[in-house]
């Protein structure tokens, strides 16, 4: 007979053991079951940790926001910790509130998500943050790419304000904040101050943790702000530029890998590669799972094979696609205007669920936008 003993080493290097995905997942959620069987915080605690950061990259993001408020609940409900030490207890709350920034960077992903709920766990990450004797830098840097990305720009800009008025501290990214302050600027076409915030980015004054410059995650998150920013504005010319680069980068980020921008950016520029990488990424297209970024994927895809109509001059085109493609036929000859569409309406729907959830126009205004701009060949629009 095995043993069955409690213990929580084992099972972590049972799970560390699989590969990331369902199995993966379903072993964190028994070791989360059997720390909360035998009491014991510490790991009640690290298995929740553990298992939002594995969905956020490698399941289903919305998992989160029924995980993480059940950790808060454990934090909340032991506030003498009397089961860890001091010392120890502090530690974890400091990867605690680490994990509570991807759930509010979820919060921009998912529109599922109410958005009075997503600013109240704004605003408990900035209580908890600063009960944890941290200045609210964080917090505000936070507050201010969610509004932008929902499209309260006055408030994103109050958020920055309030981020500048706030006192550094040694644990600053100034990388991040910089990316912030820059994706805010260009959202408002205020390009010439993202631009000098861009040269200090290039340079390594401001860059991402204690990374050197060559592994710091600031600057290809700089040149993904500037391709959406220029891909937007119809400058397909300086969108392929931006896209070249990312699409060469060294990064496993996958939020780096912009298939379907990288298309829409070579579509004038560069056509056959443009074509390329959709033969090669359409089933990673077709499979994103999550919202923000299946409608840009699905707006991009949808301009790239409008531009295509154009450039083409022709209705049709040969591509080598299977059978779980919705508009799959055997012969592989598809309509082009068919196939743009096919990803307008796709982007359209996720377009108006986010609009719809944050009360504004943003995502359906852009996308109107796009398409005006790539239909006019660029810069039409803006």
């Amino acid at each position: 007979m095995g043993d069955n003993t409690y213990n929580p080493e084992k099972l972590v290097d049972n799970y560390l053991r699989m590969p990331y995905g369902k199995a993966r997942t379903a072993a964190m959620r028994y070791a989360m079951e059997q720390a909360d069987l035998n009491n014991d915080l510490e790991y009640m605690l690290y298995f929740r940790m553990e298992l939002c950061d594995e969905t956020e990259w490698y399941g289903n993001g919305l998992d989160n926001f029924v995980v993480f408020p059940e950790l808060l609940a454990i934090v909340d409900k032991n506030p003498d910790n009397g089961k860890i030490s001091r010392k120890r207890f502090y530690e974890i709350m400091g990867n605690i509130l680490w994990t509570y920034e991807s759930l509010l960077s979820l919060c921009s992903e998912y529109y599922q998500i109410p958005l009075k709920d997503c600013i109240n766990f704004h605003n408990d990450f900035k209580k908890r943050w600063t009960a944890y004797g941290r200045s609210p830098r964080e917090p505000y840097r936070m507050m201010c790419g969610f509004y932008r990305d929902a499209g309260y720009t006055d408030k994103a800009g109050e958020a920055l304000s309030m981020l500048k008025a706030s006192p550094m501290e040694d644990y600053d990214c100034t990388g991040c904040i910089a990316n912030t302050e820059l994706s805010y600027y260009l959202s408002i076409n205020e390009k010439e101050k993202a631009d000098r915030l861009a040269e200090k980015i290039e340079d390594g004054t401001y860059k991402c943790g204690g990374f050197n410059l060559s592994n710091s995650n600031a600057i290809p998150r700089m040149h993904k702000h500037y391709l959406n920013y220029y891909l937007l504005h119809g400058d397909y010319e300086k969108a392929a530029e931006k896209a070249y680069i990312l699409e060469h980068c060294r990064s496993s980020v996958i939020d780096y890998k912009l298939w379907a921008s990288f298309m829409c950016s070579y579509v004038y520029t560069n056509t056959g590669r443009g074509l390329r990488v959709y033969k090669k990424h359409w089933k990673d297209i077709e499979n994103e799972q999550r919202p923000e970024y299946m409608y840009g994927s699905f707006k991009d895809a949808a301009c790239f094979f409008m531009g295509l109509k154009k450039v083409k001059g022709k209705d049709t085109i040969k591509l080598p696609l299977d059978n779980t493609f919705p508009l799959y036929n055997e012969e592989n000859i598809y309509n082009i205007d068919s196939l743009a569409r096919y990803y307008y309406k796709k982007a359209e729907d996720v377009a108006k669920k986010f609009d719809k959830r944050n009360g504004t126009d943003r995502y359906v205004n852009e996308l109107g936008i796009s398409v005006k701009n790539i239909l006019a060949g660029g810069m039409a629009a803006v």
